[in-house]
């Protein structure tokens, strides 16, 4: 059995607090240990799936807050629903590469937890539920 570790292609992790909480979306604040040399921004919101679009098995939208309001802010990534209630995957693409990002939500704390993998590492469906099982 080959032994795969989930640090091995893990560029940055992210955590984020909720500062507000409305019927459709929650709004986190990035801790202070975050790194600034990203494209994640230091507000990001999590919004619920509504059905105004034909995709499959998602569960939530991850938006960055990179404009004056929230609307015109860059929606990243779907999060696509894993065999764990509180873990999602998405992906954001890069001239045609598509990086993995695994978000994970403390049922407790609401703590945002984002991993975000190197550079055109997007595996299959398989091993990507192999690391939700290990994070």
């Amino acid at each position: 059995m080959n032994a795969f570790n989930i640090t091995d292609n893990i560029k940055r992790v992210y955590r984020f607090i909720p500062i507000k909480f409305n019927k459709n979306d929650t709004i986190y604040q990035g801790l202070d240990s975050n790194s600034g040399n990203s494209f994640i921004t230091p507000l990001v919101k999590v919004e619920k799936f509504q059905g105004y679009s034909n995709a499959y098995n998602l569960g939530l939208y991850f938006r960055i807050k990179d404009q004056s309001s929230w609307s015109k802010s860059k929606q990243i990534t779907g999060m696509w629903k894993t065999n764990r209630k509180e873990t999602f995957y998405g992906d954001i693409k890069d001239n045609e590469r598509k990086t993995l990002l695994i978000f994970k939500i403390c049922p407790d704390s609401q703590v945002l937890t984002i991993y975000e993998y190197l550079t055109g590492y997007y595996p299959n469906r398989s091993v990507i539920d192999s690391i939700v099982s290990q994070i």
